[in-house]
């Protein structure tokens, strides 16, 4: 094994330290030759191996880690690209963990919500036939518990946020587990459980991912309202620190005798953006959203605009709204991607310009937990 530049590359011969570099200027020109003349290839290699060393990276092949080098390269180029832009387009891209990733490759680890099917489903998740009425859609079989969204708030203010009342967890990962059903859920229920004058605690995605099976896929992905019933049947959900999460699906624990928080009597749908400006008001809200695209992968800060279908494919929370100094309406969204992406794993998403269904499927179905 021998270090080449600040690059560790395995199964090379140690007694060739004339050939080191060369052989870099070799490897860097097949990876990108217009940038070997201006020594722009010593650079991005020098900053991929200090992007590496950030975030803990290690290759098991001098092939993988060449591989990833230009996936590296052509994420920087694309994010700086869009940033030359970031005024005319109103937010920043940046490097983050993900930046070795094809948007292909991101997108399958990191999703992973599963669409209702309208009345079949509600059916099969005991909220009953789905009614439309001026308060969202609800459930008939629990009318007596639906929240009355048009007397919540009136008229409502322009910004709210509800991480300004310590109500909401930090954001967490889901890493490479699809299971961003699961970390929705728990958010919802974290918050609405301190809402209701419980506490904020961290309570346990990986009890749902591992007891919450009929129905759900594990870390293929999974039902908000699914999870919501689960929890509803149990009394509640375990603690994180009792239940830590392991980002894979594993047999269901017993935890005999662990206290349950969360005790909910159901789950609520809300669609369309302004019944859910309503909902957000009196609670965090899981919804669903098309996540596919380079600039959700590598978004740091501003709006987030698209470009999107409404095929949505990931689940996330709405903490909150707000307006821009511009006028530029937008959702207060926590992720579950980690603390190191976007802002710290929170990010913005125009609202109210894009139709019914909002921005990349948003508004087309909310699930909210009742208490």
């Amino acid at each position: 094994m021998s270090v080449i530049g600040q690059v560790t590359f395995v199964g090379m011969a140690p007694s060739l330290p004339s050939l080191r570099l060369p052989l870099l200027l070799i490897v860097c020109a097949m990876l990108h030759p217009s940038a070997v003349a201006s020594g722009g290839a010593m650079l991005m290699l020098d900053r991929f191996h200090r992007w590496m060393t950030a975030h803990g990276r290690v290759y098991p092949s001098i092939d993988e880690k060449l591989h990833r080098l230009e996936v590296y390269r052509r994420n920087v180029e694309f994010i700086e690209a869009s940033n030359r832009e970031s005024e005319r387009l109103g937010y920043e891209l940046g490097e983050n963990e993900f930046t070795d990733l094809t948007n292909e490759e991101f997108v399958a680890r990191y999703t992973g919500a599963a669409v209702p099917r309208e009345d079949a489903d509600a059916m099969d998740d005991g909220m009953g036939t789905i009614i439309t009425t001026l308060a969202g859609d609800v459930s008939e079989g629990s009318r007596a518990s639906i929240v009355d969204l048009n007397a919540l708030v009136a008229p409502p203010p322009q910004n709210f946020d509800w991480r300004d009342h310590g109500v909401v967890t930090p954001a967490k990962a889901q890493g490479g587990c699809g299971c961003c059903w699961a970390f929705a859920t728990v958010a919802t229920v974290e918050s609405l459980n301190k809402i209701k004058g419980g506490q904020l605690l961290d309570l346990s995605e990986q009890e749902l991912l591992d007891c919450n099976r009929v129905g759900q896929y594990g870390c293929k992905g999974g039902y908000i309202e699914k999870a919501l019933n689960w929890i509803k049947a149990k009394g509640g959900v375990v603690t994180e620190a009792t239940y830590p999460y392991q980002e894979r699906q594993g047999q269901c624990k017993n935890v005999g005798g662990a206290t349950r928080v969360g005790k909910i009597t159901g789950a609520q749908r809300v669609r369309g953006e302004p019944q859910m400006k309503l909902a957000v008001l009196d609670r965090p809200v899981g919804v669903l959203f098309d996540a596919n695209g380079a600039i959700l992968q590598n978004w740091k800060s501003g709006i987030y605009k698209g470009p999107c279908t409404t095929k949505q494919n990931h689940a996330v929370v709405l903490v909150g709204y707000g307006v821009s100094n511009t006028g530029e309406e937008y959702w207060i969204i926590k992720n579950s991607w980690g603390a190191g992406w976007g802002q710290k794993g929170f990010f913005f998403m125009r609202r109210g310009a894009d139709g019914a269904e909002g921005l990349c499927g948003v508004a087309v179905w909310g699930t909210y937990p009742l208490m």
